[in-house]
């Protein structure tokens, strides 16, 4: 029995560019294969979240499948592919499925039973819960299908009455077929080998894992589809973040090999995710290119390479805008920066503007301006002027707050958080210096001056001003906001890591720092989206009420 298997980089909601790419593989492969496998709502892309409720939406869609069923007409291979099915019964509207078609005909759908809705998912809002059978008998074999949530009872099955894998273990299956759109996190690839790993054991079949590609938003999907054999080990895999597809023979699939993607480290991995959530954003929307403002530290310095890198030097604009408190340390250094990666780079100074919003300022309210009042002028000016630029060049603003500084409010609203895309804002302080460095380091030369990497970090928005005035040192921030955000999804190891990063230090007005988070959230709830990378991000996986008035208390030990 011969499976190919494809994950495609989809756009939600465009079925004639997703068909394209669907078809292109069904004819290289369709008189190769016994199967061709696509993933989980491939046709639509994932996740189109209130498009389903648009009728016009799901007719778009339906005949979309109307022309991957006819291509099938003539072909050898039966085609599985992920969609939308209509819910002629009582419940939502519509069924997360997936159809089988061949010789032109549909011989076989399943509807996905386990609906996700906690941290970034919310499928239960627009899927009713699938009945269907998920056995499918086909040339003397039988299959056994799952749809990513439906492999993952395990972890949380107080959420869910039924538990599709339990139902797969007596089936006596040839082969199991998981579609999926899982986006990447820390530490999801592992987590992923390990559950399906056992999924195979189980229900003692080979079992094939087909994933999607590429950026939707906020989110980025990996791809590295696999297959495994019965005894659960790796016998084939697609590339990370890459379009790919390939076919395996069943019957003569015997050898292991080992995952190159589960020996890289979360640098290496976030480096490439980002890349890719990148430039997918900026193709996906339209974009002609990206403007960012260049302040000489490290932040703006790490997008302003990583834009480069993932769109190309000619596509990335750079201003830097010194005010009366920048240093000519920080001009220069943004100049290194621009000359290294070969982008251009604007200066324009902000000084006669901020004097002149100060003097009105006095002049109009009889008092003078308070020192947060200065210094959020000066980001103010900053991001008018970006946004000056991006409205007469269609240039995509990206903002630079890295993920520690949003969690306490150390942002400027209309300032430095005024964009459309945020690179950095799921990598905490520390993690940005080690995306620097790893940049460096996969060059072969300095492309993110030494000097910006060294110095200590300030917003430079008042005489000698320096992060470290108002914050705890960035290990000791990250290790706070770690285990206050996400303590309940992060590794034991992790745990006591963060633990012990807080107990060596001197800094012990913990709650301080919670009360700082818990403040800060009618900024990010204005922030623009940010590329996810940890288990929990600001944005759609984090959702919590502005206007409250519980005082939250310290839930993790130190």
């Amino acid at each position: 029995m011969k499976i190919a298997f494809a994950q495609l980089n989809y756009i939600i909601g465009d079925f004639s560019g997703n068909t394209d790419k669907i078809i292109k593989v069904i004819k290289h492969y369709g008189n190769q294969a016994d199967i061709i496998v696509f993933s989980e709502l491939s046709i639509c892309g994932y996740y189109p979240m209130d498009l389903l409720e648009r009728e016009d939406f799901i007719l778009a869609q339906s005949q979309s499948l109307e022309v991957i069923q006819t291509t099938t007409a003539n072909i050898k291979a039966a085609v599985i592919i992920g969609g939308i099915d209509n819910n002629s019964e009582q419940g939502k509207p519509c069924y997360n499925a997936c159809f089988i078609y061949h010789q032109g005909q549909e011989i076989f759908k399943y509807h996905k039973q386990l609906l996700p809705t906690y941290n970034i998912f919310d499928e239960s809002r627009h899927f009713a819960i699938g009945k269907l059978s998920p056995i499918w008998q086909y040339q003397g074999k039988r299959f056994g299908f799952l749809i990513c949530e439906d492999a993952w009872n395990h972890q949380a099955p107080y959420l869910y009455d039924t538990n599709p894998v339990a139902d797969l273990m007596a089936q006596n299956l040839d082969a199991i077929i998981s579609l999926h759109a899982s986006p990447a996190n820390e530490g999801k690839y592992q987590q992923r080998l390990q559950r399906f790993s056992q999924i195979a054991k189980d229900c003692h079949s080979p079992l094939i894992y087909v994933n999607q590609v590429g950026g939707n938003d906020e989110l980025i999907f990996d791809g590295n589809s696999f297959v495994l054999s019965a005894q659960g080990e790796l016998i084939q895999q697609l590339p990370a973040f890459k379009t790919s597809a390939d076919m395996i023979d069943l019957s003569h699939a015997h050898s292991t090999i080992s995952s190159e993607f589960a020996t890289l480290s979360p640098i290496e991995i976030y480096y490439s995710q980002l890349l890719l959530g990148l430039s997918d954003y900026v193709s996906k929307c339209g974009f002609q290119g990206v403007v960012i403002g260049s302040s000489g530290g490290i932040d703006s310095a790490v997008t302003i390479a990583l834009a480069s890198l993932a769109l190309g030097a000619d596509k990335v604009t750079a201003i830097t805008m010194p005010s009366p408190y920048s240093s000519q340390g920080s001009v220069n250094d943004s100049q290194a920066l621009a000359d290294n990666l070969g982008i251009k780079l604007y200066h324009r100074s902000i000084k006669a503007e901020y004097e002149l919003a100060i003097q009105q300022f006095e002049q109009t309210f009889g008092q003078s301006a308070s020192k947060l009042t200065h210094e959020n002028i000066q980001a103010r000016i900053r991001g008018r002027i970006l946004m000056e630029y991006s409205n007469h060049f269609g240039y995509l603003l990206l903002s630079t707050g890295n993920k520690s500084e949003t969690s306490v409010g150390y942002t400027t609203l209309y300032g430095d958080m005024n964009g459309g895309l945020n690179i950095l804002g799921d990598l905490y302080k520390m993690e940005v210096y080690a995306i620097a460095k790893y940049i460096n380091q996969i060059s072969g030369k300095i492309i993110i001056p030494e000097n910006i990497i060294t110095k200590a970090p300030s917003a430079e928005l008042s005489t000698g001003q320096k992060d470290q005035d108002s914050l705890p040192d960035y290990p000791v921030l990250d290790a706070i906001l770690r285990l206050y955000i996400e303590q309940d999804l992060l590794e034991p190891d992790d745990i006591q890591a963060n633990q012990q990063m807080i107990q060596q230090s001197d800094f012990t007005d913990i709650d301080t720092i919670i009360n700082k988070v818990d403040k800060a959230e009618f900024k990010r709830r204005q922030s623009p989206p940010i590329l996810r990378v940890h288990a929990r991000s600001f944005g759609i996986g984090r959702r919590l009420p502005i206007a409250q008035n519980y005082q939250s208390h310290r839930y993790f030990e130190i």
